[in-house]
């Protein structure tokens, strides 16, 4: 079991299950979840390597799949919106192209592509070289960001680079990026919310989204926050999260 933590109240509305970017955590979530809670449950998991979990193994692709899979059902959740965030973009399209009997829906946020997510080498590198000192930490957030994050946002984005477990975060540009899960995934008939930052470098533009990501949702839609960088549960989280229950409410 992933740690995790509840948010919101019971209700018949989808209950949302969030994942996040590398290097960040369930707390990458929290600014989005005071949008979100009012109508809906909301689950946080950190992912094997990052924040509670920083001690957990299992980093590739198949065994993230496995453990937020298993996770959610030892929570015995039902009627689920699985949302990845950027790396668990993948998780999440992976996971919801087995078609789980939880499965309801299916948002990606920036979401790393099924194929090799393309990235320069200078900037492979420099994620294989990371070493979690308080200045890489906080040029690693800066650089996501668009705009600098308001600063006790910031300190909560620099506090989880800092704290993954580096083995998990190398695993990251290494192995997991490169993996091409495109042709295994194929159709994926799940209704699904792919949400870009209009000021986003950090993965595929929009309309290399809609040829890489979304061809395989034939049920699907895009919608671009304008000015959103990268890190949009913490920079746009209203506007985020308004897309994402007005997703719901039309399920």
């Amino acid at each position: 079991m992933l740690p995790y933590s509840l948010h919101g109240q019971a209700s018949d509305a989808p209950v949302f299950v969030l994942l996040h970017y590398l290097g960040g955590s369930g707390h990458t979530w929290y600014p989005a979840i005071s949008w979100l809670d009012e109508k809906h449950r909301c689950i946080t998991l950190d992912t094997p390597g990052f924040g509670a979990a920083a001690g957990v193994s299992g980093y590739d692709v198949a065994a993230m799949v496995e453990q937020v899979d298993q996770s959610i059902r030892e929570l015995k959740l039902d009627n689920c919106i699985v949302v990845g965030h950027s790396m668990t973009g993948k998780v999440a399209l992976v996971l919801a192209s087995r078609q789980p009997d939880y499965l309801r829906g299916l948002i990606l946020v920036a979401p790393s592509p099924p194929g090799p997510q393309p990235m320069s080498d200078e900037d492979r590198r420099s994620q294989i070289d990371y070493s979690a000192s308080r200045e890489e930490a906080e040029q690693f957030v800066d650089t996501a960001a668009s705009e600098r994050l308001p600063d006790v946002v910031r300190e909560v984005a620099i506090r989880d680079a800092q704290r993954a477990n580096l083995d998990a975060w190398r695993a990251w540009p290494e192995k997991g990026s490169r993996e091409d899960w495109s042709q295994r995934i194929g159709t994926v008939n799940c209704p699904a919310l792919l949400i870009a930052g209009s000021a986003d470098d950090q993965v595929p533009a929009p309309a290399e989204q809609q040829q890489l990501t979304l061809s395989h949702l034939p049920d699907s839609r895009l919608e671009v926050i304008e000015g959103a960088g990268h890190l949009m549960p913490m920079q746009t989280p209203q506007q985020l999260a308004e897309l994402m229950t007005a997703f719901a409410a039309d399920l």
